[in-house]
């Protein structure tokens, strides 16, 4: 056995049994962030301290089954997945039958390696497709632009198997940004006509596709479609989208009906959304209220500081600390890059991939599909928040209140 990585303090063992050299290198890069991975020809007499074990398959199923009981003897408890160079509908349900734990296409799956392994053991473990809900009670703060750039990113990740759910009642704009025809798309209140036809097939069939590969299931064209809508409705269509997709996106309306509080109570992350001025900041405020009132789980609540940027108001980072939020997202002020993106009718990962803003947008993704309580802030080097620590605990409204007084000069 030869080690392929330097080892890192705080990483799991993984293990590689193949000899695929490209493979190899690319699975290395790709679990780098969780795992030290190691190399073997064959099946060691012994494994100890090991967490996940992948084993290549290349066509011989012979080969490769007694490999995956020799594996899963001298591993027991330890994860086992296959990946496949070659694809066999058999071999695949025979090794299934011995207790392989999942499947990896090489040519497609690899990438996003980390994010795979996840959502399989989501489903063995009975758990179904995540849904994160984007949330604000102030428009113009670019939710939507976010849900839509995000949700992309998270898509990626999911091999094509997320869908982002419009639900900003009464005029949703995703299929605007997503430069889609509204009028000619399969709409949420299809989806309701549909519950009891849906299998593995049509669900794919009848939702649109964009081009990246993102599901989208947008509000009706007509506003008189909606009357039906309500949270049970809601309810219903996340059962059933939580079946046949990873992750559902949600960008929802900056209220609290019954359709968004139908959303808000089956939701993984609650994403909220502000940006810098006093208002939104406030708006946030009173969400977060409102969504701790009503008992959400604490960890599930993440904010993202739109529109940000270097150098911002001492008072404006207090802030942001007074909000008490444990994850806080960054994304910065960049209008000419969202706007360009969006007048070429290209999502940003397409239309600017090395951009900061794009960086920052995956990262965000990554944070929500993996579903790991990292607990911490992403930003970029010049964003350091400064603490006065003489006034350390002052509350949000004290803060916000200075803000205030130094933008406009106490006026209203």
């Amino acid at each position: 056995m030869s080690m392929l990585s330097v080892g890192y303090k705080n990483l799991s063992q993984a293990l590689y049994i193949g000899k695929a050299q490209i493979i190899i290198n690319q699975i290395k890069f790709a679990i780098s962030s969780k795992y030290e991975l190691y190399v073997a020809d064959a099946v060691p007499e012994e494994l100890t301290e090991v967490d996940l074990v992948m084993l290549e398959y290349n066509g011989d199923d012979e080969a490769a089954l007694a490999n995956i009981h020799q594996l899963l003897t001298v591993a027991k408890g330890v994860d086992l997945f296959v990946v496949l160079v070659k694809k066999d509908a058999d071999f695949m349900l025979a090794a299934s039958h011995l207790g392989v734990r999942g499947f990896v296409d090489a040519e497609k799956d690899i990438e996003h390696l980390l994010s795979v392994i996840h959502m399989q053991d989501r489903r063995r473990d009975g758990k179904t497709g995540m849904i994160s809900c984007f949330f604000s009670l102030k428009g113009g703060v670019g939710r939507t632009a976010l849900a839509t750039n995000i949700a992309s990113n998270i898509d990626a990740m999911a091999s094509n198997h997320a869908v982002l759910l419009d639900l900003n009642v009464p005029l949703g704009d995703t299929s605007l940004y997503l430069d889609m025809d509204e009028n000619r798309m399969y709409t949420v209140t299809d989806f309701i006509h549909n519950f009891t036809r849906f299998d593995d097939k049509l669900i794919y069939k009848s939702l649109n596709q964009h081009p990246s590969g993102l599901y989208v299931l947008p509000l009706p064209a007509e506003i008189a479609e909606l009357d039906s809508l309500n949270g049970h409705m809601i309810k219903n269509i996340l059962e059933v989208l939580r079946k046949y997709f990873d992750h559902i996106v949600i960008d929802c309306a900056d209220n609290f009906s019954d359709v968004i509080l139908s959303c808000l109570d089956q939701a993984d992350n609650i994403v909220l959304v502000s940006e810098t001025s006093l208002s939104s900041l406030r708006a946030t405020n009173k969400g977060l209220q409102v969504i701790r009132r009503l008992g959400y789980n604490e960890a599930a609540i993440k904010l993202i500081m739109n529109r940000y940027h270097a150098g911002s108001d001492t008072y404006l980072n207090q802030i942001i600390e007074a909000l008490q939020v444990p994850t806080v997202f960054y994304v910065n002020n960049d209008f000419m890059l969202f706007n360009e993106s969006l007048k070429n009718a290209v999502l940003i990962n397409a239309f600017s991939k090395e951009s900061v803003v794009n960086q920052q947008l995956v990262r965000i993704a990554q944070d929500l599909h993996l579903d790991e309580d990292k607990s911490f802030v992403f930003k970029t080097e010049k964003q350091v928040r400064p603490v006065i620590k003489s006034q350390k605990e002052r509350s949000f409204q004290g803060w916000w209140q200075a803000l205030r007084a130094k933008r406009l000069g106490g006026k209203d």
